[in-house]
């Protein structure tokens, strides 16, 4: 059985960076065939990092050769590059503009598609390395690594609005799914000390909760009752209560865990260092599939 995105489109795949390899990975969710996608119109090496979905199109932020890629349609045919600026991490999309963060350069550069053309560039903090959105509050959050701090942006004028303070390495930002709070995967990346999920109310950014999980935490996922934490250096996965914000169980997969997603009661792991795909379900692995290098960010497709 296939599920819905928010749009109503069915979703059957799970797409991958995989950043070495300069290649997207399309899983199929039913039959778990695996297909390897390769760069064609870019300057090598590319190194996608961060990976969107909008409509029937897949869009990549290439951080080795500063740019965006376009894939259109079930078969992800490359259509379009733009160059956007150095080092892009993360990008989102809304309407007919793209939000690109550049780690170089300490900005997020605004991409209008139809005037096919960057209209503005925001400078962030040091480093900025993840963002989400909220429509509800038009409100753009970017984590910035080498700041300690997130950069809250409004969509309406693109003012900065605020500057949130995180502790050391804050390597992701999200949105909660019902749009009351901010996420934040606080790392301590390099350091041997155990990271932090802090939890934040969008309304008034003071903190409702902080989560002390494992070491390095790189990326979450959540879904109705639990958000899932992947922690980068000690291989396992940090399982935390949204009813109690305390972490209820810690599953151990090895390797080093960073892109995560859920999809129905699977959830889906990428071992960057092992390049494997580990799929695991009522707590325990069931499968794992081998995967080109640098299995990164994914998303469902």
């Amino acid at each position: 059985m296939y599920l819905l995105n928010k749009g109503g489109v069915i979703l059957k795949s799970l797409i991958l960076c995989t950043t070495a390899s300069d290649s997207i990975c399309k899983l199929a969710l039913d039959s778990l065939e695996m297909k390897k996608i390769r760069f064609k119109h870019c300057d090598k090496p590319v190194g996608p990092h961060g990976i969107r979905v909008y409509s029937d199109t897949v869009i990549t932020a290439n951080s080795y050769n500063d740019s965006v890629s376009f894939f259109y349609g079930e078969n992800l045919i490359e259509s379009k590059e733009i160059s956007i600026g150095p080092k892009p991490n993360d990008l989102l999309m809304h309407e007919h503009k793209i939000y690109v963060v550049c780690g170089e350069s300490n900005s997020m550069v605004i991409y209008d598609l139809k005037e096919d053309k960057s209209i503005g560039q925001i400078a962030t903090e040091s480093w900025p390395h993840s963002l989400d959105m909220d429509l509800n509050t038009n409100l753009l959050f970017v984590s910035n690594l080498e700041s300690d701090s997130i950069t809250v942006i409004s969509m309406d004028n693109y003012d900065i609005i605020e500057t949130i303070q995180a502790p050391e390495y804050p390597t992701k930002v999200r949105v909660s799914n019902d749009g009351k709070k901010i996420y934040i995967c606080c790392s301590y990346l390099g350091k041997d000390k155990r990271g932090y999920i802090d939890i934040l109310n969008i309304g008034n950014f003071q903190r409702i909760a902080r989560v002390m999980v494992g070491y390095s935490p790189i990326d979450m996922i959540e879904d109705t009752e639990n958000i899932y934490v992947s922690n980068f250096t000690d291989g396992t996965i940090s399982v935390i209560d949204k009813a109690t914000y305390k972490v209820e169980k810690v599953i151990y997969v090895g390797g080093m865990p960073k892109g995560i997603l859920k999809y129905g009661s699977v959830l889906y792991v990428a071992d960057y260092l092992k390049s494997k795909l580990i799929l695991i379900e009522d707590d325990k692995i069931i499968k794992v599939i081998a995967i080109e290098s640098e299995p990164n960010a994914m998303t469902l497709f």
